[in-house]
Order: C-alpha cells, then structure tokens, then sequence
C-alpha cells in the first residue's frame, strides 16, 4: 500500500521559497548535459521542482517533459520556462502512477528525489513507471545521499538560513533532524520564519521524512526492479563511491 505523502511534501508547496534555496544548484549540471548529449532528446524531468534542470536542457535545444506531483511547483516553472522563452511539457502527477504514453531515451531525477519515496512499495512503483517510459537503449539518472555517518547524524545546517525573496521578504529556515535505524528515514521538523518589510512576522511549522538505502540495498533494488547499473559515484564530479562520499549517484539501464 502507498503512501499518502501530502503532509510530508507540505514544505514544498511555497515554490518561490524553494527557488530561493534550490535554484542556484547546478553541480549536477555537467552529468546531466553529459549523458543528453549521448543519448539525446526526448528527456523527462522526473520531481522536476521548479524547473531548473529541464530550462537548462530545453535551451540546449532537447525536447523535455516536466513532471512534478506539486502543482506550485509546476505553476511557476511554467511561469519561468515562458519568461526564458523555451517550451517544455509540463505534467502535474504521481511519480508513482504516471502514465506519459511515450518513451524517453534520458530520465532523471535530481535533488536527491529518490529519499521522498520512503518505503520498499513505493520506490518499486517509482522504478516500475521509469521502467515503461524508458527507451529499451536509454538510460535513468538519480541521485540520493549517502548513508554516510555524516549524513545520517550530523544537521545540515548548524544555523538558520536566511534569504530575501522577490517581495522583499525575509525567509528564515531551521531544520531538526532524527533518523531512525529501523526504518532508514530521517525525520525532519522544519520551522519557517518570514520577516516583512513593516516588521510583521509569519510563522510555519513542518514535518518532511527522506529515507536512505545502503549501497548493498541499492543494488538489490535495483536490479530485482528490472535495472542494470551502468555507472555509480560518490559525487557529481564523477569520483568513485567510497565511505565518506556524500552521494550515491546511478547511471542505470533496463534490464532485458
């Protein structure tokens, strides 16, 4: 049985905040443009967010679809897509449930997207949609953190962050993390702050949960769901995976 996953994705729902955190990110840039050359268009932009990476790839010239279950999110990457002048398709659904009609010879799903799919059900129904939509020769690119000791009891941040949105905004974020060994999640209580201009202060509070899966784990998964791995780093600059990497990163291709 799947998992209602509203009051974890609730955090996400201010798109503009997102932006502000998120849209500078572009580490993930040169593998991403590296493999669309090689196997080139069309491409899905898997938990697309705001649409970051499927705008950088659409003005390389590639035909992309953007899927995202967060209907903010959607909304202002279309916003910004249309602003940039590039046309993207653009879909408001379940990563888990997709049904595209079509398939692609490049997906990925960056952001570390993988950690919101918290139980074995779920990620299995992620991997079964990827399976279907993937060009039997394409491959599927993602990323999620790596069970490292730093990452699984160490705060990502030791102080708030602070950033000024468009409407001249102060946005405060601190985060409390909890990981539990039985289930791999890492609970996380949220606090938002927002600080206008006149003084007046909003406030918000949220729960988000990311699970981790072992490098073993990984394998098993993926390949019990019909994958073969092509490539695994450590990082985005392509260095092998090793105790102390931060990421587990995955070229895979279907498994005949």
């Amino acid at each position: 049985m799947m998992i209602d996953y509203s009051e974890y994705l609730e955090g996400y729902r201010d798109a503009q905040a997102y932006d502000l955190e998120e849209g500078g990110y572009d580490a993930d840039y040169p593998l991403t443009a590296q493999l669309a050359r090689a196997l080139g268009g069309p491409l899905l932009d898997l938990a697309c967010g705001t649409g970051t990476m499927a705008i950088r790839m659409a003005k390389l010239g590639y035909e992309v679809t953007g899927v995202d279950i967060i209907p903010e999110m959607i909304e202002l990457a279309s916003h910004k897509a249309t602003k940039q002048g590039v046309s993207i398709e653009w879909s408001v659904a379940d990563a888990r449930t997709f049904h595209l009609q079509r398939q692609f010879s490049f997906i990925y799903m960056l952001g570390n997207a993988f950690q919101h799919f918290l139980i074995r059900e779920d990620q299995e129904a992620l991997l079964a949609r990827v399976r279907d939509h993937l060009h039997p020769e394409g491959r599927f690119l993602f990323g999620t953190r790596h069970p490292s000791l730093r990452n699984l009891f160490e705060a990502r941040f030791s102080e708030p962050q602070m950033y000024t949105m468009s409407d001249g905004r102060q946005y405060v974020i601190s985060e409390h993390p909890e990981y539990d060994p039985i289930t791999q999640i890492q609970n996380y209580t949220f606090q938002e702050h927002w600080l206008t201009p006149e003084g007046l202060q909003e406030k918000k509070q949220y729960r988000s949960a990311l699970r981790y899966v072992f490098p073993q784990e990984m394998e098993a998964l993926l390949f019990y769901n019909g994958f073969q791995i092509r490539s695994c780093y450590g990082n985005w600059q392509q260095e092998p995976l090793t105790a102390t990497s931060p990421y587990m990163i995955y070229v895979c291709q279907r498994r005949v």
